[in-house]
């Protein structure tokens, strides 16, 4: 296994990714769409105890509004941000995100067009049902 499967499946994908909630049937991960082994562990900032994830999972850090995305960044240094919201909030919240970062949309519907529009504003992927 590598060290960062899904940051890895992620960047080395054309174009945005797709990603799975409850990877490989584990709440609480995401998993690359198509590839079960690449997983990672996904924690929500507002939780008072954003722990590491354990070493042979990834972490991505769940934040929703700006205050959490600065404060995540500057506290954690995450690789993999996951941006939940609105499609408006999201592509707001993708605006923030320095150069380097992954970044997971976590919308409660996407459209194909919505897809789109997240690929365009940089969004590396996007969680699907």
């Amino acid at each position: 296994m590598s060290e960062r499967p899904l940051s890895n499946a992620i960047a080395d994908g054309e174009g945005i990714s797709l990603v799975e909630a409850g990877g490989g049937g584990t709440p609480g991960t995401l998993a690359a769409s198509g590839d079960p082994g690449a997983v990672a562990r996904v924690v929500d900032f507002a939780a008072a105890d954003p722990a590491p994830a354990p070493a042979d999972l990834e972490l991505a850090v769940r934040v929703r509004d700006a205050d959490q995305l600065e404060q995540a960044l500057e506290e954690l240094d995450p690789e993999l941000l996951v941006l939940a919201g609105t499609l408006e909030h999201v592509l707001d919240l993708v605006a923030d995100v320095p150069a380097g970062k992954l970044v997971i949309a976590e919308l409660p519907a996407a459209s194909d067009e919505d897809v789109v529009e997240l690929e365009r504003a940089g969004v590396d992927a996007v969680i699907v049902p």
